[in-house]
Parts: structure tokens; C-alpha cells; sequence
């Protein structure tokens, strides 16, 4: 009977880390909300299971308490940075998926701890399966998309089909450089180099046809910082093999194996584009390299503008930070060019930094640096070193390396289908590395994780109650269903973490005329962020409707502090407030900044930057632009063409977009 207990609580917790993993890649890449919670569900389950397995079997804990006691504080200083935030309607999603991953972290160094040095523990090995397969259907999937929809980049299953923006070719790039070297073991792992010559070319050429599919798939991303990286990859893999093999290198037959996988790699690329090309546009490789294309050298210049951003935040806040995803808020009023904004910093470490505090940052970079670099000694010292050509740990260290160095380009791992998989892998590779280490005390560990699985399911079932609710409401909404959607948002306006719920409210609101029910949610959502200048430019409109036209500019010269680069209606606002108040000085005064600005909105217009002209910013400018025209007549000729030029061009852009062939999935 207790081997029964124990061989059922094995199974369930192997199928259901599994199961989460599948799911989060599948379903959207594990973007939304839902996979936050399933992932801290799962993961509170595999702590508690573990514990009472620990128990009843006396099991040893292999867990360091050095990446124990880190985890912990991280999560603790996470859930502090949140309480503290300038935006807690945003971040608790933050919070709960770094209390998931730290739980799911902690499990799987427990549970797959290898037998001995040459032997991959069954868990592993089931685990390797999954990925592989799991890659290998998401690539499926990718190729039907890439083919069959508009989108012009590949993307897995990275997208969300409801919104024909929300399809992420980056997010894609990084799970498959998590993935490829473990597809590329789970084909390769029975073979070695030295039976190259023993065996046929059909059996090397089956084996090598999964990873070049996952390669070629990683290629159709057109990720430059994803091919630099898998560059990289590549360079880190040759050389821990070289300074790690105990023979001489087999450089002919590994250049072999390396030119059949690139054929496999080159031909995935190149058919796809061929089935796309007939109905679809198909991105020049010249033009990316090059950056030539669309969006030009601006994803470069404009990184460069995030990571300066992010480090002056975490000068101004170095503790604790400005808040999970605060980011998003702060950055704008340091902006100096249009829409050149982001939810994050594009950088792991500075994100965390800018939003957590510093010791955050740190403590990230010693769990990871921690595992990687006693990994990568262990094998250069042969400590390792077994039969097959190239070790599990050297593939653990190419596939983490590689998502870390990216991460440091583009932030990604809000995915919970990329944070499963990167801290399922740092587990198996620091139980592979610290299997003789000394853990924590039982009881320490065992009394924390049962608090941390307490608290953080607490908060997700409280707040996963509100998300119901409010989801009705959003629903609601998008039917036209007004007083409806008011019902369900007023149930759940109590809610932590509740993201755009009381500008929803000020909206509906607003239009039914009822500007003190809209003062009120605004006056909620001030409660939980100031630094949006969304509800600042609600607030104004409010203001100028009921013609108290100096609250109105205060609010409005808030929200153009903290968002003028990204909505010119603020200025549009400003404008009329000052016209209705007969303010004709103050706007002569300020009348050179705002024309500066204008140019820089019409620019970007004609430029398309950041899909601009698909927005109402479109409208908004031609307004002001005639408005201008006949405020000063003298310069009228300067603002009708801003004008016409920003018409013409948006007219052209939105025509091409309607006259793009409509996708044949959905």
C-alpha cells in the first residue's frame, strides 16, 4: 500500500508538470492570464505532494540551500516591490508567476536528481520526450499559420487569434532557443561521433530532420537577435565539447552532422516561404540583416534608449523599485520620439532592477550564475564526462545560455510557456551539479514553501474570483451591452490587481453622462496609479465638458508630462482648453513646443512608425493641424500640408492593410 501511495503521487506530479508545460506552450505560448494560474496551481500541488512523499519515505532533499535561501528572498522581495508599486493595478500576475517558478524550481532539482554522474534520472528522460514533442507540434502548428495567415514572421504557437497585433515571432525565437538543443539531444542521445562510421547516412539523416525543423523554424522567426544568439550557441557548444572531450576532435564527421542539419534547416526555410509566397508577402533576409526593412534600425536605437531608461529608474529607486510592471508607466515621461515605448526594458536584468530594486537583479544573476558557471567548470574538468558525444549538462548550459543572453536583448519570459520550460531545465541542471551539496533544514524549508503555497494561492483564488468578474464585464462591453458591463465592473472593482477595470468604468460612464460615477472610478484608479496618463486625459475630458477649464488643464498638462509622445489628443485637449478660456498668451508661449511635437507626430505618420498610422492619433493630428491653420494664418500653408500628408499616408497604409488577403484559419 505505501509503495502505491508513493508510485501515485510520482505519476501525478510527472504528468502534471507535464501537462502545464504542454498547455503553456501551446495555448498562446503561455501569455495569458490563465497559465499564471494553472502554472502556480501545478506548481503548489508538486510542493505539497513532494513534502508528504518527504515524509512517509524519508526522502533526502538535494536542493543547496544557497539557490533555496536566494529563491525565497527573491519571491519575498518581489511580493515587497509589489506592495510598494506605483501601479499595483498592475504586477500582481508578476508576483504569483515568480512564487510559481520558485515552488516549480525547487521540486524539479528535488525530483530529478540522477542516480549517478552517466545516468539520466527517468523523470528526465520523460521530460526530454515532452519537450521534443511538444516543440515539434508547436512547429506544426507555426507552419500552418505561417503559410496560411497574414502575419509575415513565424511564430509558433506565440499569437492570440482574436487580436491581429498579438502575434509574438520574439517570444517564439526565445522558446526555441531554450528548445533546440534538447530536441537535438532527444534525437542524438544514443550515438556517438565515434560510430559515425558504422552506422548509415539514412539513420543520421532521421535524426538530424527533428532538430533541423526546430532550426529552421527558429530562422522563419527572422529574429536577428535570436540568429546572433543561436550563433552564439553554436560557438559555446564546439567549445565545451572540445575542452571537455577526452579524445581527439572529431572535426570532420562533427562538420558532417553540422552540414546535414543545416540542409534540413535551409530547405524547412526556404519551402515555407515558397507555400507563402503565392499569397503572402515574404520578408527579405538582406533587408533584415541590413536593417532595411519596415521598422528599419529603430528596434536597435530604441532598445539602446530602454536600457538607459531602465538604469536611471533603478538610480532613482535602487531597493525596491518602481513595482512590478511598472515599467510601461514610468518609461513615457522620459520618452523622446513618438510611440518609442515599451512594457519592459527589453533587458532581464535591468527590468528587474528598474521595477524590483537592485537586490532583485542580483539575486536573479546569482541563481542563474550560480548553477551555469559551476556546471560549465564541472564539465571543462572532464567531472562529467561519460560516453556519448555530448553530455546532457553541456546541452543544459548551450540551451539556458543561450535564453539568458537573449533575455538580455529582448524580455520574453512573461510567457509562462518560456519560465516553465527555462526554470524546468536550470532545475535539471543544478540537480545534476549540486547532488552532494548541503540542503536546507527540513523543517525551514518545508514550513517556508507551505507558507509561500498558502499566501500566494490565497491571492490568486481571491484574485481569480475578480478576473471572472470583470472578464463578464469586458465581454459585456464589447457587445454594446452597457449597463451590463457596469454591473459586473462595479462587482469587481475591489480587486488588486485590476488592470484597465475603473478606466473601463470612467468610459461607460462618461458616455451615459454621468460624470460623478466617472469621477469616482477615476478617483479608484488614482488609488492604485498615478502615472498613467490615460486616467489624467479622462480626467481633462471630464473637466473640459463641465467647463472647469483649470482643473481641466491640470489634468491635462499631468497626463502631457507623463504621455505626450504617445497620444497627440492630449495636446489636442490643452489646445481647446486654452481656446474656450480665451488663454491666447498661454498658448503663444508655448506655442513652439507644441509645434515641435506636431512635426514629430506628423513624421512618424508618414513613417508609419510603430503602425501609427492605423491609429487615432491619425484623426486627432489632422485636427489640431487645421486647428493650428487657423489660429496663425500666416504659417496656415505648413500645417495643411502636415495635414494632407498624415491623411494621404494613413489613407494609403489602412488601404493596403484592407487589401491584404484576409488569413484562410480564421
Amino acid at each position: 500500500m505505501q509503495f502505491r501511495s508513493r508510485y501515485s503521487r510520482t505519476q501525478v506530479s510527472t504528468w502534471s508538470i507535464s501537462a502545464l508545460l504542454v498547455f503553456s506552450v501551446l495555448w498562446r505560448g503561455g501569455k495569458s492570464l490563465e497559465s499564471t494560474w494553472v502554472a502556480l496551481g501545478v506548481a503548489s500541488l508538486l510542493t505539497l505532494l513532494w513534502h508528504q512523499s518527504r515524509q512517509s519515505q524519508k526522502s533526502e532533499d538535494t536542493l543547496p540551500v544557497a539557490l533555496w535561501g536566494a529563491f525565497v528572498l527573491l519571491i519575498v522581495w518581489t511580493a515587497v516591490s509589489y506592495l510598494l508599486s506605483v501601479s499595483q493595478n498592475y504586477g500582481l500576475d508578476e508576483v504569483l508567476r515568480t512564487g510559481a517558478m520558485g515552488l516549480l524550481f525547487f521540486w524539479v532539482v528535488r525530483f530529478s536528481t540522477p542516480k549517478d554522474k552517466c545516468t539520466d534520472s527517468p523523470f528526465v528522460w520523460h521530460m526530454i520526450r515532452v519537450i521534443g514533442s511538444v516543440t515539434l507540434l508547436a512547429c506544426g502548428i507555426g507552419l500552418l499559420v505561417y503559410v496560411f495567415q497574414p502575419v509575415d514572421r513565424f511564430v509558433g504557437t506565440f499569437f492570440d487569434h482574436r487580436f491581429h497585433t498579438d502575434y509574438w515571432p520574439n517570444a517564439w525565437a526565445d522558446f526555441l532557443l531554450l528548445a533546440w538543443p534538447v530536441v537535438y539531444y532527444w534525437s542524438f542521445r544514443t550515438w556517438s561521433f565515434r560510430t559515425l562510421n558504422t552506422i548509415t547516412v539514412v539513420e543520421v539523416l532521421c535524426r538530424s530532420i527533428a532538430v533541423g525543423i526546430v532550426i529552421g523554424c527558429l530562422a522563419l522567426s527572422y529574429s536577428r537577435g535570436g540568429m546572433l544568439t543561436f550563433g552564439g550557441q553554436l560557438f559555446l557548444w564546439f567549445a565545451l565539447y572540445y575542452l571537455s572531450a577526452r579524445e581527439e576532435f572529431p572535426r570532420k564527421k562533427v562538420a558532417s552532422l553540422v552540414v546535414l542539419i543545416a540542409v534540413v534547416a535551409t530547405s524547412v526555410f526556404f519551402g515555407a516561404n515558397v507555400l507563402r509566397k503565392d499569397v503572402y508577402d515574404v520578408q527579405s533576409v538582406t533587408e533584415k540583416v541590413t536593417l532595411t526593412s519596415s521598422e528599419g534600425a529603430s528596434s536597435v536605437t530604441e532598445r539602446v534608449q530602454f536600457w538607459t531608461q531602465a538604469s536611471q529608474l533603478a538610480a532613482q529607486k535602487p531597493l525596491f523599485g518602481w513595482g512590478p510592471y511598472s515599467f510601461r508607466f514610468m518609461q513615457p515621461r522620459m520618452q523622446t520620439s513618438v510611440l518609442a515605448t515599451s512594457d519592459h526594458p527589453h533587458n532581464i536584468v535591468l527590468k528587474y532592477a528598474a521595477e524590483r530594486g537592485v537586490p532583485a537583479a542580483l539575486l536573479l544573476l546569482f541563481i542563474i550564475g550560480f548553477v551555469l558557471l559551476r556546471a560549465i567548470r564541472q564539465e571543462v574538468a572532464g567531472e562529467r564526462t561519460c560516453a556519448e558525444h555530448s553530455s546532457l549538462g553541456v546541452v543544459l548550459i548551450v540551451s539556458l545560455s543561450g535564453l539568458f543572453v537573449h533575455s538580455l536583448l529582448d524580455y520574453n519570459m512573461q510567457f509562462v510557456g518560456i519560465a516553465v520550460l527555462f526554470w524546468l531545465l536550470l532545475g535539471f541542471l543544478a540537480a545534476r551539479t549540486f547532488h552532494n551539496s548541503r540542503s536546507c533544514t527540513p523543517i525551514v524549508s518545508k514550513l517556508m514553501e507551505y507558507l509561500l503555497v498558502f499566501l500566494l494561492l490565497i491571492s490568486a483564488v481571491l484574485e481569480g474570483g475578480y478576473l471572472i468578474i470583470s472578464s463578464l464585464g469586458r465581454h459585456a462591453e464589447e457587445r454594446g451591452d452597457t449597463q451590463k458591463a457596469l454591473q459586473w465592473y462595479e462587482k469587481a472593482k475591489g480587486e488588486w490587481f485590476s488592470r484597465d477595470l475603473h478606466l473601463s468604468r470612467a468610459g461607460l460612464y462618461t458616455e451615459q453622462g454621468n460624470t460623478e460615477k466617472a469621477r469616482e472610478a477615476l478617483k479608484d484608479y488614482f488609488l492604485q496609479n498615478t502615472e498613467d496618463a490615460r486616467g489624467w486625459k479622462r480626467l481633462g475630458d471630464i473637466e473640459a465638458a463641465e467647463k472647469k477649464y483649470d482643473e481641466a488643464l491640470q489634468a491635462y498638462d499631468t497626463a502631457y508630462s507623463l504621455g505626450r509622445f504617445n497620444d497627440i489628443s492630449i495636446l489636442e485637449g490643452i489646445v481647446n482648453v486654452y481656446l474656450l478660456s480665451d488663454r491666447y498668451d498661454a498658448l503663444k508661449e508655448k506655442r513652439q513646443e507644441y509645434e515641435t511635437l506636431l512635426q514629430h507626430f506628423g513624421n512618424a505618420i508618414v513613417l508609419n512608425t510603430h503602425f501609427i498610422a492605423l491609429s487615432p492619433n491619425v484623426e486627432s493630428f489632422i485636427a489640431l493641424s487645421e486647428r493650428f491653420a487657423k489660429l496663425y494664418p500666416d504659417e496656415a500653408p505648413l500645417y495643411i500640408v502636415l495635414a494632407a500628408k498624415a491623411d494621404h499616408n494613413s489613407q494609403l497604409e489602412r488601404e493596403r492593410i484592407a487589401a491584404r488577403p484576409p488569413g484562410f484559419l480564421w
